[in-house]
């Protein structure tokens, strides 16, 4: 599904649910703790957006991370994030940026998050899933100009 220009908020909110529902992957980012590491981290991500989109809500997106990651030993509970999401229908350069917050999911829905698993390897040993909860949704759109096209606030 393309995004597009101008539309009613209500109806830029139902173009990014079903926009965020069909993608599958993004460049999630989250600046390092004083403690460990002060500097910033991006790393593509596979995410799957929340069940029960169909009402217009935009809900939390599960982003999988692989453990082994500087982003998965950053990321703690409430940890700011942004996560981009280009859409890879038109013919520009046109994205998400979702500014939100993380916390990790204790007990993932595995089969919902990774339904063609065939490794041995338990996913929970390989990968790490955090809840991205979004607080504000830009939708850059070069077709339209240069900078953020619409906003959405969560």
């Amino acid at each position: 599904m393309a995004l597009t220009g101008a539309h009613s908020p209500a109806e830029r909110r139902q173009q990014i649910v079903s926009f965020l529902v069909h993608q599958r992957s993004g460049i999630l980012c989250c600046t390092g703790s004083k403690r460990i590491d002060p500097g910033v981290w991006a790393l593509p991500v596979w995410y799957r957006a929340a069940l029960g989109t169909s009402d217009g809500a935009i809900r939390p997106l599960d982003c999988i991370i692989p453990r082994w990651t500087d982003l998965a030993h950053e990321l703690a509970e409430d940890s700011p994030v942004i996560l981009i999401v280009q859409d890879f229908s038109g013919g520009g350069l046109r994205w998400l940026q979702i500014q939100g917050v993380s916390r990790p999911v204790e007990t993932p829905d595995w089969p919902r998050l990774l339904p063609r698993w065939i490794s041995t390897a338990q996913p929970d040993a390989l990968y790490l899933v955090v809840k991205v909860t979004p607080g504000r949704i830009d939708l850059i759109d070069e077709e339209l100009g240069w900078g953020v096209q619409a906003t959405v606030e969560v």
